[in-house]
């Protein structure tokens, strides 16, 4: 395959610094070259499998990015969590919270010490078991009653709040953050649960 957009500086600079006319499929980077650029080069390779005769197969109508993205990562099926983490109703730090904790990459301390941090893997919060994501939120007697939040206080500042009054400050917050929503893009239902909730009026 020939590089497009031969007017392009870019393409300009790769032939010139690297190709230096040799085919882009058939390149293959020095050992010397930028961690950048064997990467892209790494990508290429992988790529390699969606050209035939130096044409792109993958699709009618010839290549696209967003045709090749979806040909690399291929079919995927849809996960059960995506509505809880990626809802208009979540902030952006919740989101990506949740986002961590369901590819299990949230730093608990069994992580961290896993990874070599010198840390005491035991729960914050109980300490009686390792801290894992599946105990700080499913199994922990004290974590059952409240949140994420006062777990890194816990951790971070050695102080804990009793559940009653964790529970309290996370109310306050919620009621805070839907007051300031604009109701006419809640669904009836969405506004009923709230009422019942006593988050609004």
């Amino acid at each position: 395959m020939n590089c497009v957009q031969r007017d392009s500086i870019w393409v300009h600079w790769v032939q010139s610094n690297y190709l230096k006319g040799q085919e882009w499929m058939e390149y293959k980077p020095s050992t010397n070259s930028s961690w950048v650029w064997r990467r892209i080069c790494r990508v290429k390779d992988e790529m390699s499998a969606g050209y035939v005769n130096g044409q792109w197969n993958v699709q009618p109508g010839g290549f696209t990015p967003a045709g090749c993205y979806a040909w690399f990562i291929g079919t995927r099926p849809r996960v059960q969590w995506v509505k809880a983490v990626w809802n208009r109703w979540a902030l952006p730090k919740h989101q990506f919270l949740g986002w961590l904790a369901a590819h299990e990459a949230l730093n608990t301390a069994a992580r961290l010490s896993r990874f070599g941090v010198d840390i005491e893997d035991k729960c914050s919060l109980c300490g009686l078991v390792s801290e894992t994501i599946e105990h700080l939120f499913c199994d922990c007697l004290y974590s059952k009653r409240i949140v994420w939040q006062q777990r890194n206080k816990g951790r971070n500042e050695n102080v804990l709040i009793h559940p009653e009054g964790v529970a309290s400050i996370i109310m306050e917050e919620m009621r805070t953050r839907v007051r300031a929503r604009d109701r006419t893009i809640m669904t009836n239902a969405e506004r009923d649960w709230l009422i019942r909730m006593r988050l609004i009026e």
